[in-house]
């Protein structure tokens, strides 16, 4: 299963270039380079959807997709890639909290977060700033493939630390080789848009 008739609409710096509230939305948030890109590409089977580019930090912008006339999914700019300037660091922010504050059709941020590195500081300031505005927050451990029992183990331990119970309880380790992984996403997306 995946998510049905999803095309690409607009990328948005600002709130002055947001669609107007008609739908619910959610937003993928995630550090560069933990897969945001390949991540929709494989939940809406397709492959070249969201542009996956080997530079971290290649999406500038929010982009929204219209997901069959429902909803939207809206991709974000990576975040903690150190080789971006301090003034695209503060572009970032603010156009951050903005939408995660402000969006009044916002239902659920789906935080990716690297199986494999572990939860960073850099998605804990994320995850702060969601619990702040009160939102609805997925956990998603992407890279899960990647790890063996141990590490694994390891992960889990971790995450359980920091996350809350109810988003450690509802986190999906998702791998984009595993068929199972993709489909609990689809399903828990429909889901969280369904409630």
């Amino acid at each position: 299963m995946f998510l049905k008739n999803v095309s690409y609409i607009l990328s948005s710096p600002s709130k002055k270039y947001w669609l107007d509230n008609s739908r619910k939305e959610i937003c993928i948030v995630g550090r560069s380079n933990v897969g945001k890109s390949t991540f929709i590409n494989k939940i809406c089977n397709h492959n070249s959807l969201a542009k996956v580019s080997g530079t971290p930090g290649y999406t500038k912008y929010l982009n929204f997709f219209d997901v069959n006339k429902n909803f939207y999914l809206v991709d974000t700019p990576g975040y903690g890639y150190a080789k971006l300037s301090a003034s695209r660091d503060e572009s970032f922010v603010k156009m951050m909290q903005e939408y995660i504050y402000e969006r009044e059709k916002l239902i659920c941020i789906i935080l990716l977060v690297d199986a494999k590195v572990g939860i960073t500081n850099d998605d804990i300031l994320l995850l702060n700033m969601a619990h702040d505005a009160k939102r609805n927050v997925q956990i998603i451990a992407s890279k899960s493939d990647k790890l063996n029992q141990s590490l694994k183990y390891k992960f889990l331990k971790s995450a359980k630390e920091i996350l809350n119970e109810n988003e450690f309880s509802n986190m999906i380790l998702y791998s984009s080789l595993d068929k199972n992984s993709i489909e609990k996403v689809v399903d828990r997306i429909l889901f969280i848009y369904n409630s």
